[in-house]
């Protein structure tokens, strides 16, 4: 049995992707293994699992792509910063084997540090993404990174020869999210089209409210928040109407509101995975979304990869989605990303990097 910190700074505060794998992967994590998840937020979304509150003023995040946040020299940086070394008197009195940091930037930089005079080892899931802050996460030779995708896996191959790199998917939990959900009544006419994102720009669902409009009869439902969400509420029913909701939803509920919807669809410029997929395939629904290797990888058969960008081409293909019998294919893709599986697959990389050298 190892003992696991797990360094999560929003956590407890909004439920994405990193947040949902800190809470799934420590669920399932905590049957073999000890596990803590340090977070700043003060929601606990299981008891069962310890979870400890580093208070440090943290608040929804809102991306900003700036120069200062390219540089971690932004407030949230910082406040992550701060957040990792008010951690450190806790980890050392708990003399945790493995420490999972899942905020980057200076965090990374602070646990290598720490790693090395406490010795414990550090396990980097790559929930960035390829691109510059995952291979900064690389860069401070992690004993092992998890790529996300075999597309990952590859980048991160190119980037080092020095650091042990494994794909391993994110999940989905199939005991609540499946075809046989009950759906939630909503006032949206029939066929919906479901997208379930921060508001942010990089997700760019103006891109979605634009091809949806162009779909005769289609209705977009919206769950998410976010800094984007005045812009996107303005556009929304200025060319849908009544056609356009957009709704803030309890995590747990949303099995329910998948079900709703006839297809799914996200145009974001890029994900590391995108649980919402999983999700949504679990529900077995078809998938309308960006064309890369990565979700080429994890959507497989159960949709089409379009170019969000060409507006006629997505409203083309989100029409195909709705027309065609996708019989139970995205529910069977779905069945590949249990989180029991990928549970399995963390465990037994937890015990590789934590068993001793033989002597």
């Amino acid at each position: 049995m190892a003992n696991i910190a797990i360094l999560s700074f929003y956590s407890g505060i909004v439920d994405r992707g990193v947040e949902t794998f800190a809470y799934e992967i420590s669920k399932r994590l905590s049957k073999k293994h000890r596990i803590t998840i340090f977070q700043a937020g003060s929601r606990i979304q299981n008891p069962d699992i310890r979870t400890y509150q580093i208070k440090s003023f943290a608040k929804i995040p809102h991306a900003t792509g700036n120069l200062l946040s390219k540089i971690y020299l932004d407030m949230q940086s910082f406040k992550i910063l701060f957040f990792t070394v008010k951690t450190f008197s806790k980890l050392k009195s708990g003399k945790y084997d493995v420490i999972v940091p899942l905020n980057g930037g200076w965090q990374i930089v602070l646990i290598r540090i720490f790693a090395v005079i406490t010795k414990s080892k550090i396990l980097v899931s790559g929930h960035a993404g390829i691109g510059a802050d995952d291979a900064w996460n690389i860069f401070f030779h992690p004993d092992v990174f998890i790529a996300l995708t075999h597309a990952e896996e590859k980048w991160a191959k190119r980037l080092t020869n020095e650091v042990k790199i494994k794909t391993i998917a994110n999940g989905v939990d199939l005991s609540r999210f499946h075809p046989k959900v009950k759906p939630k009544k909503i006032k949206l006419s029939k066929p919906i089209a479901i997208c379930t994102s921060a508001l942010v720009p990089y997700k760019r669902i103006e891109l979605t409210i634009k091809a949806v409009s162009k779909c005769k009869n289609l209705s977009l439902l919206l769950i998410g928040e976010g800094q984007e969400q005045g812009y996107l509420d303005t556009l929304g029913k200025r060319l849908l109407g009544s056609k356009y909701l957009r709704l803030v939803v309890p995590y747990q509920e949303m099995p329910r509101y998948y079900k709703v919807a006839d297809v799914f669809t996200l145009a974001s410029k890029s994900e590391a995975f995108g649980i919402s997929y999983t999700e949504a395939m679990a529900c077995n629904l078809p998938v309308v979304t960006t064309n890369d290797h990565s979700r080429a990888e994890i959507i497989g058969d159960a949709g089409i990869l379009t170019d969000p960008q060409n507006t006629e081409m997505y409203a083309k293909d989100l029409q195909i989605a709705l027309k065609t019998n996708y019989r139970n294919t995205p529910y069977n893709q779905a069945l590949k990303f249990s989180w029991n599986k990928i549970a399995l697959l963390y465990s037994n990389e937890i015990d590789e990097i934590t068993a001793k050298p033989k002597q």
